[in-house]
């Protein structure tokens, strides 16, 4: 086979714009590893007779990641997590950067008012315990024959 017909049967990524076609696929396949849902924070609440407990999963989160916010009887878990990384090749000059960030909320709703200074949380391993006296009074109904 000659020269000039070698040239023309070669593949597309041995071409001139090969690179720009295989840089456009790595592009978008790194988008898509990178794109997820908005994450759900599973919670499960109870009450003991000293204390209302709420439990958050958070699996693989730090402490800095995670900003509580209380309004009367409202908690707000909310975590965001942030990550950017950045590769040179400076023997192809080639740069590769990737930004990563993602946030998730969870609104629980309380049955009572609640005081910032009396909530207390804790964070290990990847479980969120946040701790609420529970001040409600139960009234005792009297009953009376008839």
């Amino acid at each position: 086979m000659s020269d000039r017909k070698k040239r023309e049967i070669q593949p597309i990524h041995e071409k001139p714009f090969g690179d720009i076609l295989h840089s456009m696929d790595h592009f978008f396949t790194q988008a898509i590893q990178h794109f997820h849902t908005p994450r759900v924070i599973p919670v499960h609440q109870y009450e003991t007779a000293d204390e209302y407990i709420i439990e958050a999963e958070l699996p693989g989160i730090k402490k800095n990641q995670i900003n509580l916010d209380i309004f009367q009887n409202y908690i707000k878990i909310s975590v965001q997590d942030e990550a950017f990384t950045e590769k040179k090749d400076d023997a192809h000059k080639i740069t590769e950067q990737s930004l990563r960030y993602q946030r998730a909320d969870r609104l629980v709703t309380l049955p009572f008012a609640v005081n910032q200074s009396d909530v207390k949380a804790s964070l290990s391993q990847g479980l969120l315990v946040i701790r609420i006296p529970n001040r409600r009074k139960r009234i005792p109904i009297d009953t009376k024959e008839v």
